[in-house]
């Protein structure tokens, strides 16, 4: 979850060539960013070259920029459109190759792993709570990371992924149904230890 928030006075300043406004928004969203490219199964340097590229646009264009409602979900919804291109492009070119690029949307292991352990829950409460989380579809792993891992609202979801409410909704539904029904008993005690450990 962003901690630190960039208010619209840093917005203002940034656009009007601020540096200190640009560095405090960069630093207030590098992380968030970083992380959520992991969740699309990408290398670091190219998660990285991503982050760096947006801000370098960002700057470019900061005097033509409209304020956006939320800062956090346009940077997260120009992050995601950007990071899904390169990988389209790398996947494209690696398939030319000789290489199977094995292009996945999500990784199959989510990023959670350090959550799950600092939470305390056992080796095996952990496996269960991996295999759970990667049999869900990738849509449905991306709308769990947003709500409760960066602390979205529907509305914020909607508009980082480019779906309708109604879609966000049914998708939360139909994957907390499923790790529900994956991890029988214990589900919500996982569920919750693996939220409240970020």
């Amino acid at each position: 979850m962003n901690k630190t928030p960039v208010n619209d006075a840093v917005w203002e300043a940034f656009q009007q060539g601020s540096e200190p406004a640009f560095r405090a928004l960069y630093v207030a969203h590098y992380k968030l960013l970083v992380n959520y490219g992991r969740r699309f199964g990408a290398e670091n340097a190219l998660i990285e070259d991503a982050v760096h590229d947006l801000f370098l646009e960002l700057w470019h264009y900061r005097r033509t920029l409209t304020k956006p409602q939320s800062i956090q979900s346009y940077l997260l919804k120009s992050f995601r459109n950007r990071l899904l291109t390169q990988l389209a492009q790398q996947y494209r070119f690696q398939s030319n190759g000789e290489e199977d690029a094995g292009f996945g949307l999500l990784p199959a292991e989510p990023s959670a792993e350090d959550r799950l352990i600092e939470a305390g829950l056992s080796h095996e409460q952990q496996l269960r709570v991996q295999k759970a989380m990667a049999l869900l579809s990738p849509r449905q792993q991306e709308i769990l990371y947003l709500r409760y891992f960066s602390d979205f609202d529907y509305e914020q979801i909607c508009a980082v992924m480019g779906i309708t409410y109604h879609t966000a909704r049914t998708q939360m539904h139909q994957a907390l149904t499923a790790l529900r029904r994956r991890l029988q008993e214990n589900w919500l005690v996982c569920l919750l230890l693996m939220l409240t450990a970020q």
